[in-house]
Order: C-alpha cells, then sequence, then structure tokens
C-alpha cells in the first residue's frame, strides 16, 4: 500500500465527473503536480480566466501522490543546468511558502540532502562534481546520519521533504479556490481541435496542456521506467538517536542506479529506488508496482545502510512510474497555432521541475515574455526513443549495466568505466 495514501490527515474529497461540454479559456489533461501548478500560475497571473482539468483516476493518482517527497533542485540534464538551477533553487522556497500558507499538514522541512559514499569509487565521482554542494569528510557525514559504511558525502542546502500525498491534494483544493473545476474519473479519450472529449462530456478551450508525464500513450517521446519504494513501522526515539537525520535531511547512496530516503512526519524511514524492469512497448501494469523482488531488495539496502533496523518491521510496498525522455531534457511546450501545451520529462525529480515547467507553461499561455519563456527547455523538441523491440533491449540493458557499474565500483574503488561508457550511449 501506498504509505502517502494511507497517512492522509482525512479523506480527500470525491469529485464529480465530467457530464456535459464547456467552453473554457484553458483545458487540462491530469491532475497531477504540473497540471496543477499549470492552474495555480494561470489563476494566479489572470484570476478571470476558466480553467478545467479531467483526470482519468483521481487527483495525485500518479506519480504526484507516490514520489519520494523530495523538493530539490536537480536537474536531470546537463544541457542549460546552469540557468535552470537556480530557479528551482528558488521554486523550493516558493513551493514552502505555498506549503507554510496553504499546506501545512505536508510538513514541509528544508533539511538538504545528502548523497552518502560507502566506497572509495563512489568518494572520488562526488569530489570530482562537487557543483555548489560541500564535501562532507568521514565524521561529519557521520554526524549527521548513522549510514554503515559511510566514507564521505557531498550536502547540498538546497532540499527539502514533503508528505507528497498531502500537498498534492491541498494544492487541489486550492486551485478550486481560484476557480478552476477538477473532474475525477474522466479520461481524456481524444484530445485534438481545441476540444478534449471524454466519455460523457467534452471541454472546448483555447489551449489544451497535456500534464499526463508517464502515462502519455502511444507516444514515443518518453518511456515510463519505474521507481519502487518501502517505508517502515514508525521507529522509536531510541532508534532515531542511533540513526541522526535529526534536522529534516532527505539522503541516498552515491551510487549509479537511484535511490532516495526521508524520514517522515510520523518518523517512519521512506526509501525507495530504481531499477525495475521496463515493460515491451512502454506499458503501464499495476503488477510493475509491486515486484516483490525488488522490494526486498530495497528492505536489504535500507538493513544494510541501517542496522539498529534489524528488527524493524517494513509496512508499506509501493511504486510509480517515472517518465524519462531520450535526451534526458525536460520540456515545457506550447503550438499557438494548434492551442496545444505539453509539460513532462522530469526523469524522477518532478516535485519542484514540474512547479517550474507549469509556471514557464503559464508565461507562454499568456505571453507576458518573462525569463521562463527563454529557459532551455521551452518548446524542445524532443528525440524519439528506438522502436521495439530495441527500445526494451537497450531500455533494460542499460537497468542492468547501471547495477553492474555500481559492483565494479565497489570491487575496483574507482570510478566505473562501465558507467563512463553508458553516459555517452544515454547522452547522460
Amino acid at each position: 500500500m501506498n504509505l502517502w495514501d494511507a497517512t492522509l490527515e482525512s479523506k480527500p474529497a470525491e469529485r464529480e465527473s465530467l457530464k456535459k461540454t464547456e467552453e473554457v479559456d484553458v483545458a487540462i489533461i491530469g491532475a497531477g503536480f504540473t497540471g496543477l501548478w499549470s492552474a495555480f500560475h494561470l489563476l494566479t497571473n489572470n484570476p478571470g480566466l476558466k480553467v478545467a482539468i479531467v483526470e482519468k483516476e483521481r487527483v495525485g493518482f500518479g506519480a504526484s501522490g507516490r514520489n519520494g517527497g523530495w523538493v530539490s533542485a536537480f536537474y536531470p540534464s546537463e544541457i542549460g543546468a546552469d540557468s535552470v538551477i537556480p530557479l528551482l533553487i528558488r521554486s523550493i522556497d516558493e513551493i514552502g511558502s505555498f506549503a507554510s500558507e496553504f499546506a501545512p499538514e505536508s510538513n514541509f522541512r528544508k533539511g538538504g540532502s545528502l548523497a552518502i559514499a560507502r566506497n572509495k569509487g563512489q568518494l572520488k565521482r562526488l569530489k570530482a562534481d562537487l557543483g555548489s554542494a560541500t564535501l562532507l569528510n568521514q565524521s561529519e557525514t557521520l554526524s549527521k546520519v548513522e549510514f554503515n559504511g559511510a566514507l564521505g558525502s557531498l550536502f547540498t542546502p538546497n532540499c527539502a521533504t514533503i508528505h507528497p500525498g498531502r500537498f498534492v491534494r491541498a494544492l487541489a483544493d486550492h486551485v478550486e479556490q481560484l476557480g478552476a473545476r477538477i473532474y475525477e474519473k474522466s479520461p481524456a479519450l481524444r484530445n485534438s481541435d481545441h476540444k478534449v472529449t471524454t466519455h460523457t462530456g467534452a471541454l472546448i478551450a483555447n489551449t489544451v496542456i497535456s500534464a499526463t508525464e508517464a502515462f502519455a500513450k502511444g507516444s514515443r517521446e518518453r518511456v515510463p521506467l519505474y521507481s519502487l519504494m518501502v517505508a517502515t513501522e514508525p521507529i522509536s526515539e531510541k532508534i532515531w538517536d542511533e540513526i541522526g537525520l535529526r534536522n529534516g535531511e532527505s539522503f541516498a547512496e552515491a551510487s549509479h542506479l537511484v535511490t532516495y530516503g526521508q524520514r517522515t512526519v510520523d518518523d517512519r524511514l521512506a526509501v525507495g529506488g530504481r531499477g525495475a524492469p521496463y515493460l515491451f512497448g512502454s506499458l503501464l501494469r499495476s503488477a510493475a508496482e509491486n515486484n516483490s523482488k525488488v522490494h526486498d531488495q530495497i528492505i536489504t539496502m535500507v538493513r544494510e545502510w541501517f542496522p539498529p533496523l534489524a528488527n524493524t518491521q517494513f509496512t508499506h510496498r509501493w511504486g510509480g512510474a517515472v517518465s524519462v525522455t531520450r535526451d534526458w531534457q525536460p520540456f515545457a511546450n506550447l503550438n499557438r497555432t494548434t492551442g496545444q501545451a505539453k509539460a513532462g520529462g522530469y526523469v524522477g525529480d518532478g516535485v519542484t521541475l514540474s512547479y517550474l515547467a507549469a509556471k514557464t507553461l503559464a508565461d507562454l499561455i499568456l505571453d507576458n515574455g518573462s525569463e521562463l519563456t527563454k529557459l532551455p527547455f521551452v518548446n524542445h523538441s524532443v528525440p524519439l526513443w528506438e522502436p521495439e523491440p530495441f527500445r526494451w533491449v537497450g531500455v533494460n540493458s542499460v537497468v542492468k549495466l547501471i547495477g553492474l557499474a555500481d559492483r565494479e565500483e565497489a570491487f575496483t574503488n574507482q570510478p566505473s568505466l562501465i558507467a563512463k561508457s553508458l553516459s555517452r550511449v544515454t547522452g547522460n
């Protein structure tokens, strides 16, 4: 079960489906962070707009309600990073201001983030990739978190954590207060000619925003990759005194295979990682969210990181898909001729990036000439992924090789040659 759904403070609102044809200024497909932030920015800048959102399931059903709860300034591509990252850092504080006023129950906490090296190969990579982060030695790292085998870490203050399930629902409630209408259980069957059609209604709009991210069907612009999570039972204060994370730090091992974790508002440890197989044809299947083998691997990893958790129960297992473009570059695009707009390609770092992309889309739609409309991901033409079966073979081979790269570093104590070779292939 998804921890974030299981620990909501109240039963989420159930919204009606779209049952008629409506004329609006902006129609949005998808009630996740991208769609909701788009409505927020549009209505904040122009309260007179008519905005409606159609959602196939319910608010926050996708990655927005399942993610690791990191509000980070991480950017998936080196292209344009210098111009985008300062805006992501600013966005973190803007999200924090929103949380303070409208979503205090989401427990926004800006405690920074630690990337922790457990072998000399990882440590050498961290030293070569300092950027604006601070390199902590072994004792400085262990003073923040008693991470088994830690040799050092990179610390960045530009990261916060939230309870994403509570946050996305608070955002939806606020967007409705601004005047937007949200229709759940209303899958978009067709999107063309300024019209979004559902089973029982339609939206006719000047602009249509596709905010479906990993749920975009029939497109080779991006592939869905599953990221799985586990969470413990509430942990005693005695064990937390042994582990640390007293200031709300998020953390990850500095491995090539992505990991991420946080101490939750109710004193659990919530940890996730990638490595689940890509499904042929970019299919999405609920069974892939509950891959017991991958969940067990994550639990074993967490207990290796934190030996005091040897007897702690893991009460929640879940997962979801993130969207990855072929060049690892996100996008926020608007075609004024067709009225079609879209944003996505966050590669798993979407809590903050969706805010910035949605803000950019709003500025493009409102044609206000802001600095955001000149960012490198604006109107980015995303290269297509290879057709099947080459895509299935290629993506799953990369996933396997990333795991081998981590084993190589642990064995050689040098930065992985496999990972270096892969970067030439993946473009990242």
